[in-house]
């Protein structure tokens, strides 16, 4: 469930908001990521006047596009805010109504970096030699990098993980609501699977099954992707290597993922796994919704390994042509 489904507005147009969801839940749809977004809005509204109903001033604040925003993210905001906006009209409500003409045109073809072999090595040894500290980075740093690279998981997911969600036993992790409301399962190696049970024992001793498995230092919360992915830049310094950002292409995060897809293709490749399962089981594993979503990897991966490119075009060359490489530049 997600933590603002079910529970009540409170701002000046509390009302209007619980008439929309209520409405849209009668009409049969699941409204939960809209109502996620709502409640956004619910909260900012505190600080607009709205007896005049809904302001353009308060729109324009809620869809105005953050950094950490890529373009559906922006689109999704204008989509909650427009049936909130449509709901007040149709009950003589006076309402602004955005379209997406505000929505900030970022030209999403962006280039994910592809982390090398080596450099893998060099965030993890420099991962592993945090000095410790009362923030406890050397413990909980080491363990999450693994798990991005060697899971693909989005941060997203591996910041929700409960207790409960890493199954030790049978080295699965069961992810929960994900990105378009998806529950899966992912197997993890048995090396992550050491490293989870180090970081287990160092930070739960004692436990619930709903705790965060990668707790903050408060304990009730999990790390925030802010916090994780400013670290992760003073790692990459660390290793010399320089975070570009967006227009300069430069690696964050969520590479470790695009990492991951590459590099797992690399080696069912070399170890001969047939074409025709490599993509379907990698779009499982990541939770894609389609093969066409998977396949953009193909293209990185010849590019990532020029010696693989014969081979993957061989293979996958009535494939290849018709990609076009537009990956999420953040996760979620």
């Amino acid at each position: 469930m997600l933590k603002d489904e079910g529970r009540p507005f409170t701002g000046p147009l509390a009302g209007f908001l619980t008439g929309l969801v209520e409405e849209r839940h009668r009409m049969g749809f699941r409204f939960k990521e809209e109502e996620r977004l709502l409640h956004e809005l619910d909260k900012m509204s505190a600080g607009y006047d709205c007896t005049g109903g809904l302001s353009e001033e308060l729109v324009v604040r809620f869809i105005e596009r953050k950094p950490n925003w890529h373009q559906g993210t922006q689109k999704h905001h204008v989509h909650a805010v427009r049936l909130l906006a449509l709901y007040m009209l149709r009950h003589d409500a006076p309402a602004f109504l955005a379209d997406n003409s505000g929505v900030t045109d970022l030209h999403e073809d962006y280039k994910p970096y592809i982390f090398t072999h080596r450099e893998i090595d060099e965030i993890f040894e420099k991962a592993d030699h945090i000095r410790p500290n009362g923030q406890r980075s050397h413990i909980f740093y080491p363990v999450l990098f693994r798990v991005q690279y060697g899971c693909g998981l989005r941060i997203s997911e591996t910041l929700n993980l409960r207790m409960s969600d890493v199954d030790f036993k049978d080295k699965v992790f069961h992810i929960r609501d994900a990105k378009n409301h998806k529950d899966r399962d992912v197997p993890f190696s048995s090396s992550v699977g050491r490293y989870l049970s180090w970081y287990s024992m160092q930070m739960h001793p004692v436990y619930h099954a709903g705790d965060y498995f990668f707790t903050s230092r408060w304990g009730d919360r999990h790390y925030s992707i802010g916090t994780v992915s400013s670290y992760f830049r003073e790692i990459l310094s660390r290793c010399g290597i320089r975070h570009g950002g967006r227009k300069n292409g430069g690696p964050h995060l969520h590479c470790l993922r695009h990492t991951f897809c590459c590099h797992s293709l690399e080696k069912m490749l070399r170890e001969g796994t047939a074409h025709q399962a490599a993509l379907p089981l990698l779009m499982l594993y990541l939770g894609h919704s389609s093969l066409a979503a998977t396949g953009y990897y193909l293209k990185l991966t010849a590019e990532a390994f020029p010696d693989l490119q014969d081979r993957i075009d061989r293979l996958y060359g009535d494939i290849i042509p018709d990609l076009k490489v537009r990956l999420d530049y953040e996760d979620d």
